[in-house]
């Protein structure tokens, strides 16, 4: 019984990440696909210069709380999504899982 149960608190935590990871996923096609390239496979930028979501997993500085800050609606260029804290954390996930 003890083994399931540290089996479970091994793998219950990279699940949830890999849930995470799919669910921020899924929240940046939906919302940020319209002025970001979100997929992994993003080649160039769009003309107009933003960012594509590899681009700026890529930087140095990129972090969940340096992405969650350009989350924030006084972020000039971002618009307010009014996105939870949740929604932010795991499309920080998502983005960081595109290094």
């Amino acid at each position: 019984m003890l083994r399931l149960i540290l089996c479970s608190l091994l793998v219950l935590p990279s699940l949830a990440r890999a849930e995470d990871i799919e669910r921020g996923r899924l929240l940046a096609l939906r919302w940020c696909a319209g002025c970001h390239v979100v997929d992994r496979s993003a080649t160039e930028a769009r003309a107009d210069g933003v960012p594509t979501f590899p681009a700026i997993a890529g930087k140095p500085n990129s972090s969940s709380e340096h992405l969650r800050a350009a989350m924030n609606p006084i972020h000039g260029r971002m618009p307010d999504l009014a996105l939870g804290k949740r929604d932010q954390d795991d499309l920080a996930v998502y983005i960081l899982s595109l290094r």
